[in-house]
Order: structure tokens, then sequence, then C-alpha cells
């Protein structure tokens, strides 16, 4: 795929593929505008980046009388952007919003469409989820449309979005958070800066291996999560660098099978423990959720018996941790030094001691994971703050 003068990606012509409510396949993005004339909006609010809205094509957009962009957030959404998009929606009064970009662009998107724009009212929402009632963020968005950029957090197939006040984390789940349509165009990953592909990649694969033994998972989810990390096994080693038509659909489909099984399942202690490194190191967020998921693989085989608490037993939770395993044709024992070497293939460091985090500062980290109580607490061995310290200490 080139770029043509304009900016725009020239993409093939391909069929696409559509389930439920994704459209998938190389190309389908130019069927956007369609989509969105079907929904019959007279007025549609875009949460895009420049350029994003530019590399996928949608540029003409600005001059829109009938589009209103909203460029005005940041990697891992802050509430007062948040806000700030909400302002815009209500002044607007959009029937439709678009969220085309990577997981914090399709994570504003589903604030803007369904928190209040007034702090304490969103607050109130954040706190305690949401209600489609009286009480609710009734904000007239009738849809929400998806279009991630980038292969990795499923975004586009989970009813939840994650927003930052300062340094605390909410979580907002909740339906008004679920798209109504999702189109996922593979080719639109083409150009992402390598350190972001391998860092979506990465979470994707930490969504299908805890999707795999959390405590909510069910026959389905993991089917879903079996089916994304066999899809990621092959991509995440030195493939990964090839950036080919073939490698980037496999992305594609193990995030959205990732992302359909954590809509069910949730995700466990890699991502409670991951928030803190990317907020306070600055730590990319699949790059910090892979770091915790090497040691936390470790810490659940040897606590399991001690320490399970999923109700389905140890010998629930050994199969999963063996089918992790068996995808990469390793032992149990060797995924943690396996995860190691990933780490370092991708360009990354598998020591926290290179992000700046200081021995001084693993006690912080610990308290900030285990008080991420929604994510700690799906984990299926409990969370013994001096047993976490010392795992954690052994990947400094």
């Amino acid at each position: 795929m080139r770029a043509s003068h304009s900016g725009c990606v020239q993409r093939s012509s391909t069929v696409a593929e559509t389930t439920g409510k994704v459209i998938f396949g190389a190309g389908t993005v130019r069927g956007l505008d369609s989509l969105v004339d079907g929904l019959g909006a007279e007025r549609v609010l875009v949460v895009s980046s420049e350029r994003g809205l530019d590399r996928a094509g949608f540029g003409h957009w600005r001059a829109s009388p009938r589009h209103r962009i909203f460029s005005g957030f940041r990697s891992n959404p802050d509430l007062d952007d948040v806000l700030a998009g909400c302002a815009l929606r209500d002044a607007w009064r959009p029937t439709v919003v678009v969220g085309l970009g990577g997981g914090s662009g399709m994570d504003t998107a589903k604030l803007v469409r369904a928190l209040p724009a007034g702090r304490p009212a969103a607050l109130r929402c954040l706190a305690g989820g949401a209600d489609d009632g009286p009480n609710g963020p009734v904000t007239g968005v009738e849809s929400l449309v998806l279009v991630p950029t980038t292969s990795g957090t499923g975004s586009e197939v989970t009813q939840f979005a994650t927003v930052f006040d300062g340094d605390r984390k909410h979580s907002f789940d909740h339906p008004l958070a679920a798209a109504t349509h999702a189109l996922v165009d593979p080719e639109l990953t083409v150009g992402c800066p390598p350190t972001v592909a391998t860092s979506c990649a990465m979470d994707a694969l930490c969504h299908a291996v805890e999707s795999l033994w959390a405590r909510r998972s069910t026959d389905a989810s993991r089917t879903d999560a079996r089916r994304a990390l066999d899809g990621l096994v092959g991509p995440l080693g030195n493939r990964l660098k090839e950036d080919s038509p073939e490698v980037r659909v496999r992305l594609a489909r193990a995030a959205l099978d990732a992302g359909a099984a954590i809509n069910v399942t949730r995700t466990t202690a890699a991502h409670a423990f991951a928030y803190h490194l990317t907020r306070r190191y600055g730590v990319p967020h699949g790059v910090a959720c892979l770091l915790n998921l090497r040691w936390l693989y470790g810490y659940n085989a040897q606590q399991l018996e001690a320490y399970c608490e999923d109700d389905r037993g140890p010998d629930h939770v050994r199969v999963q941790l063996e089918t992790v395993a068996a995808a990469w044709r390793l032992t149990v024992a060797g995924v943690p030094d396996h995860l190691a070497g990933l780490l370092s293939d991708l360009g990354w460091s598998p020591q926290l001691s290179d992000y700046g985090v200081r021995e001084a500062d693993l006690a912080d980290c610990v308290r900030a994971g285990t008080g991420s109580t929604a994510r700690a607490v799906n984990n299926p061995v409990r969370l013994d703050e001096s047993l976490v310290l010392q795992a954690i200490r052994e990947i400094h």
C-alpha cells in the first residue's frame, strides 16, 4: 500500500466480511461515508487526530457542514479533554459519533458519546456507571461508529473505556460505550510507528492470555482468546517486522478476537499493574502490560495451589496456563523467560529499571496494582502483596 500525493492511503480492493456490527477487510474504510450516510445523520461528531483523519482519507470532513472534528485529546485520555469533547457534543447535537484512531481515540469517542459534560455529573457516572434512564447521560447520540487505526486494543468491540483524572484511573463500563458499528480495515495500520505497532500487539497478547485465565471466563470467551493467541504467535516473532498484508490481517483479526474475549471477561492483574507504569513512568500501555504479564504468569503458576480464587478450582486454571505455554510449544516454567525474550526481540527492555522504576518505587507499584480492584480481583490467584513484591523485584 502506498500514500497518494494527497496524503491519503491507496488501498487494494477486497471483499469485506461482515459479522454482526463489525465490517472487516482491507479497503473497507472506503465505505465509511456510506455507512454514516445510511445512519441518516444530519450532524456527525468525529473524534480523531488530524493526522489520523488525513491518513484514513477523510480530511475532506473538515470542510463538511455536516461534520465537526474533535482532536483535542491525548494518549491515555484525560478527563478534562473528554469533557471538552462532551461540551462540543452538546453544542453540536450530533446523532452519530465516529471515533477513528488507536485505543485512546476510540476510548475518547466512547466517553464523548456517553458522559455528561459537567465534571461532577461525569465523575458520578464514572464512579457508579451510567443509567439509560432520566438520571443517566442521555446525550442524544444514537450511533457510535469506531474505526481502529492500530491492531491491539480491541476497543472497537468492547463496552468499556479508560480515562484518567490526574493520577486516578477510571473505567467506564456500560453498554453506551459499545460501538453500534465497527469498521476494521487492516491497511489503516500501514505507516504505524514500530513502537506503537509492537505495543499494540503486546496489548492484544495480554488480552488473550488474561482472558483465558480470568475468573469471569466462559467457554465462548476462551475460544475467542485461544484463537487470538494462536493468531499472534507467528506475527509476534520476527514477522511483526515484515509489515506484509498477511501479517496486518492476522494482527487485526487477533485484536478483534481478543477484544471480544475481554468484553466478556475483562482483564486481570497484568492490566491492573500496568496503569501505574504508564501514568507515572510513561511506559506504553501494551509494553507495561507485557512487563507485568512476565512476572504474573510465573506468580499464578507458583501460587496456584495455595491462593486459587477461581471457583472452578486449580485444575481449571492450570489448563489455561498450559494452553498459553502450548501456543509457543513451551513448558509452563519456560513462559516467563520467553516473554522476556519477546520484549527484547521487539525492541523493549524486559527490566523495570530501564524505564526509570527504582527499587524504592516497587512498593508503590504493588499498592497501585492491587488498588485497581476490578482488574486485580478478576485474577484467578489471590495477590498477596508481599509475594507480589518479591515477584516484581525479580524483573526489576
